[in-house]
């Protein structure tokens, strides 16, 4: 989007707002703020032990590319 167009095509959220929310964020904003920062905490955490080795992510990959394998080798050419 080209800067200073965002008002003819419908921009659902402004600058200002989102430069608010960041600022509520990073400075403190209070008791709100320090219970986004945990929950940020507990999903990088969540996030971290999915994509180690035995984690969620891994066992879901190699789970779709077995399936995939065996749709493949059911699968018949003519």
């Amino acid at each position: 989007m080209e800067f200073g167009k965002e008002e003819e095509i419908g921009v659902q959220v402004h600058g200002d707002e989102v430069r608010k929310a960041v600022e509520e964020l990073m400075d403190g904003g209070g008791e709100e703020g320090e219970a986004r920062r945990r929950r940020v905490r507990e999903l990088a955490e969540k996030a971290k032990k999915a994509v180690e080795e035995g984690g969620s992510s891994q066992i879901n990959i190699e789970n779709f590319i077995e399936d995939v394998r065996k749709f493949t080798a059911e699968k018949t050419y003519v």
